[in-house]
């Protein structure tokens, strides 16, 4: 009997503490509500006695596993709701509820806000904010959603509608002495696996007069590693409204960014959809539709461990053709960028352009690929402006109807180069219809390889124009019609060679990418021997 009474003693033990684990576990996940006939003074959270509003939920949830539910219903708050780490907000559905808040705390909040202070590692946010519309009531409210300092937070299934500067506001380590060292210096500490998806977003940026921020973002990004975004649309196009995406001074290690809808303000060529620096670690931007321009600046001269880019854009849609003005088009000054597979199309100005800017890549760009793009209908194509660059690469794009109107008209346009840029190789390209010389070097390029490309009625005798003594030219076509499609829908299959038997099949030269056949296809797609992207105006 003396050995059975401890046996028992344990038994009652364990089940006890079992019991406690259970009950805690029970009050570690509980739920607490809110309702638009709730109170906020006499309620206690439950779902018979629910909160009137988020801010008052927000102030008294404070453990983290805890959710607040917003039940469908208008709601009003004016005040801020300071979230505290690991509590999440979930609303009925952001068709079902709409909260509408007047919160003025100006620049540097928000409506939902958390500010921590820099700490390596950055702490972990760990909130999931779903399910409601937030109004900004008229542009009072400044922010949507700021969490800056924490890192794995998900926004997503929420619609924000006429803030002042941002929808949504995410960063992880902030604190860099000046500005200049920002531009430079990579994080402290990166904030890790936020992401935001399934979002859509209407009039909530303004144009502001900071000196380093001149507009705003609908959603701002910094020091962020392995964020995601996908499934948001954001419609900015207003006047004096501001960007798409921001990141100034940015730092987004991994980034991926896919299925986007982003249009800008079509008067301004600076309101851009992404303004973005300091990519790496093969971030990548793809899949998207695009309204206005992309303009980058910076990434670290040298790549992530393991990295084969700091950024890929790719497989993206641009339309320019509702812009009103001439735009200087896809500002690509980032070290380390790959731009392929993408369709650019109607344009007032150049399509894209490489050309060193300030802060990050003020001495030039470096490492830079151009590749399977189709430009279509466009004043200028590609334009290389400025810059001590060094690795430039262009391969296998096709340049269709460049108008000249207001001015350029050439395919690949050097013919202003400032600078430095030496042994730049321009390969495989099928430039067609353009009033000005298919390329236009430009004396200060040297040593510039221009071979197997395709030039079909183009101006200046479809020769290459201004180039320099070092500029080397072979085995480039001039004035033969390419076998296209040449109906469909552009770029695919528009521009496909016809039965994939065409003229340009197997008519490159290998430039290390990927091919089948005997040799690679001049211009954008390899017959139909590989796959293609597919890539169509909405």
């Amino acid at each position: 009997m003396s050995l059975k009474k401890p046996l028992f003693a344990e038994k009652i033990t364990f089940f006890t503490l079992l019991a406690t684990l259970l009950l805690g576990s029970t009050s570690f996940a509980a739920t607490y509500y809110v309702d638009p006939n709730g109170n906020d003074t006499s309620g206690n959270g439950s779902s018979t006695s629910p909160w009137k509003t988020l801010s008052t939920a927000c102030s008294k949830v404070t453990s983290a596993g805890n959710t607040i539910y917003l039940n469908a219903g208008n709601y009003t708050d004016n005040n801020r709701c300071n979230l505290a780490p690991g509590v999440n907000i979930q609303g009925a559905g952001k068709s079902l509820v709409t909260i509408t808040s007047a919160y003025s705390g100006g620049y540097g909040t928000g409506y939902i806000f958390r500010e921590t202070g820099q700490t390596s590692p950055v702490p972990h946010g760990n909130n999931d904010i779903s399910g409601f519309t937030l109004n900004g009531s008229n542009k009072t409210l400044s922010c949507g959603i700021w969490l800056r300092g924490t890192d794995y937070n998900t926004i997503h299934d929420i619609k924000f509608q006429k803030m002042k500067s941002h929808a949504i506001k995410l960063a992880g380590w902030t604190y860099w002495t000046d500005y200049n060292t920002t531009a430079n210096t990579p994080p402290a500490a990166w904030g890790y696996n936020d992401a935001v998806y399934n979002v859509d977003i209407d009039d909530c940026t303004s144009q502001t007069t900071q000196t380093t921020d001149d507009r705003y973002g609908a959603i701002d990004l910094q020091a962020l590693s392995n964020f995601k975004m996908y499934n948001v649309t954001i419609n900015e196009n207003y006047s004096a409204r501001g960007t798409g995406v921001k990141a100034v001074p940015g730092w987004l290690q991994g980034f991926k960014g896919y299925n986007l809808n982003i249009k800008t303000n079509v008067y301004y060529s600076d309101s851009f959809v992404f303004e973005t620096y300091n990519f790496t670690g093969d971030s990548e931007i793809y899949n998207s539709t695009f309204f206005q321009s992309i303009s980058l600046n910076g990434g670290a001269k040298s790549l992530d461990s393991g990295s084969s880019w700091n950024l890929k854009i790719h497989d993206n849609t641009i339309d320019l053709s509702q812009m009103q003005v001439q735009s200087v088009g896809q500002e690509l000054s980032h070290h380390w960028l790959d731009f392929y597979n993408n369709y650019i199309t109607g344009n007032k100005g150049i399509a894209a352009g490489l050309w060193s800017t300030n802060y990050t890549t003020g001495s030039g760009v470096s490492h830079w690929r151009f590749r399977n793009n189709v430009i279509y209908n466009c004043a200028d194509g590609l334009q290389l402006v400025r810059g001590t660059n060094s690795y430039v690469e262009i391969y296998n794009n096709i340049f269709d109807t460049m108008t000249a109107n207001p001015w350029g008209g050439s395919g690949i346009d050097g013919s202003g180069f400032s600078g430095s840029l030496s042994g730049a190789k321009i390969q495989n390209n099928l430039v067609m219809n353009t009033p000005a010389a298919p390329i236009s070097i430009g004396s200060s390029l040297t040593n510039t390889l221009v071979d197997h490309n395709w030039f079909y009625n183009t101006g200046n005798s479809n020769n290459i124009a201004n180039s320099s003594s070092s500029t080397t030219q072979s085995n480039n076509t001039k004035g033969v019609a390419p076998q296209i499609t040449g109906s469909g829908t552009r770029p695919d299959p528009y521009y496909r060679s016809v039965s994939g038997t065409g003229n340009l099949v197997d008519a490159g030269i290998n430039v290390g990418l990927p091919y089948s056949g005997n040799a690679p296809d001049i211009g954008v797609f390899e017959g139909k021997r590989l796959s293609a992207p597919v890539l169509s105006l909405n």
